[in-house]
């Protein structure tokens, strides 16, 4: 089923069609450096506009979708009954520009968003789960600016976006589920530099890219959700370096973030069946855990940050009562916490700065009526500003 969190793509000749019918010409893109501007004059430009929080959870574009690298969180649908696509490239609460990516087969294609030529805009891993198909779509604003197919894999593998070499290019990781099997590949834009093959984990276990280091190269996180073990990968390229961690009952679920500013991967940590919530602090594999306050089962997070510090910090929202709250966090501290205005109790929060000035925002998307809302945040102080509607089956990230 199609899943919010997960829209899906094309098929091969949609694929085709669409996507080169909306890849930028070369005439296009003379046309754009033909502004008189000197080649320092745009690294100024596209250092002033660049987002000025260092935290990369929230201002990668291989993580929060910015199609034209300015900055500011962008938006990305797939309609869940026609396959139909947008992207809305935002200014805070307005929608300064609307693209459409074409039409998909929501139930054979599914996405990763990436930043595989490292330019700081969003691009796209399209990948077919019926024909193992590979497309890379790099993207410039509401243009595809070039694509190329890949190499075909195994249905069954799932891919992972992270940066394995920390060129700051996006690589993938194909995980098979059936057989623990793992490869890595290392990418230049459309081209694939390498392809290495792991040793096989346990396929109980799911892998999660992470950076428990903070050498700017991502770390494979494991987890067995039936057992609780966890263990992680330290990356350099294609070397893999395992360990153990602690283990965590499996009722307890992991959401990453970088709670004390450090650009080390940190792990909230949520207890669904007694509500108990904690943090690991991460700095390799030594953990400095601490514990916060208990929250019932229907109570979601999501993570952000919200006054600007480099820390991740946490919005609740309350899925029966429609309540929300943020707290600000310091390491493992709730630093400061408030009560924030309420919302649709069907509505789903995606974090992103969608106003550039470093601190997240909330996009509120109520499911139900189609209605979308923005809370631009400063703190826990929250402007709420109506943005443009979409129709109910329209899934966004």
């Amino acid at each position: 089923m199609f899943s919010a969190k997960n829209p899906q793509s094309a098929t091969t000749s949609a694929l085709t069609t669409d996507i080169t019918s909306n890849t930028s010409t070369k005439d296009d893109l003379n046309t754009s450096l033909s502004l008189g501007k000197a080649s320092q004059s745009l690294q100024d430009e596209a250092s002033a506009t660049a987002n000025p929080n260092p935290n990369p959870y929230l201002t990668s574009a291989a993580i929060v979708p910015d199609f034209n690298g300015d900055g500011k969180a962008d938006k990305v649908w797939v309609n869940s009954a026609t396959g139909e696509t947008q992207v809305w490239l935002m200014d805070g609460s307005t929608v300064t520009e609307k693209g459409s990516l074409g039409t998909y087969d929501v139930s054979s294609w599914n996405y990763n968003i990436a930043d595989f030529n490292g330019d700081g805009k969003t691009d796209f891993l399209l990948h077919n789960k019926s024909t193992g198909e590979n497309v890379v779509a790099l993207m410039d604003g509401t243009k595809v600016a070039s694509s190329a197919s890949l190499e075909n894999v195994d249905p069954a593998l799932t891919s992972s976006i992270g940066d394995f070499n920390g060129d700051r290019k996006t690589d993938i990781l194909w995980h098979n589920t059936q057989t623990g099997e793992n490869t890595i590949w290392e990418m230049d834009g459309t081209t694939v530099t390498s392809s290495t093959a792991l040793d096989k984990s346990d396929p109980a276990f799911t892998p999660t890219i992470v950076d428990f280091d903070g050498n700017g190269k991502s770390d494979i996180f494991l987890r067995n959700m039936t057992t609780g073990e966890n263990k992680v990968l330290f990356m350099d390229g294609d070397q893999a370096t395992p360990f153990d961690l602690q283990s965590q009952d499996a009722a307890w679920t992991a959401t990453l973030g970088d709670f004390n500013g450090d650009l080390k991967t940190d792990i909230l940590w949520r207890n669904e069946q007694t509500g108990e919530n904690k943090i690991w602090t991460m700095n390799g594999v030594l953990v400095n855990e601490g514990s916060l306050t208990t929250l019932d089962a229907n109570w979601e997070s999501s993570i952000g940050d919200f006054n600007g510090d480099g820390k991740t910090d946490i919005l609740w929202h309350n899925k029966q009562t429609g309540e929300n709250a943020a707290w600000l966090m310091d390491g493992t501290t709730v630093s400061s916490e408030a009560v924030l205005a309420q919302s649709n109790p069907s509505s789903k929060a995606s974090i992103g700065d969608y106003n550039g000035d470093g601190k997240s925002d909330v996009f509120f998307r109520n499911y139900e009526t189609g209605d979308n809302t923005i809370w631009t945040m400063d703190g826990t102080n929250a402007t709420e500003t109506p943005t443009d509607a979409l129709s109910p089956e329209w899934y966004t990230m």
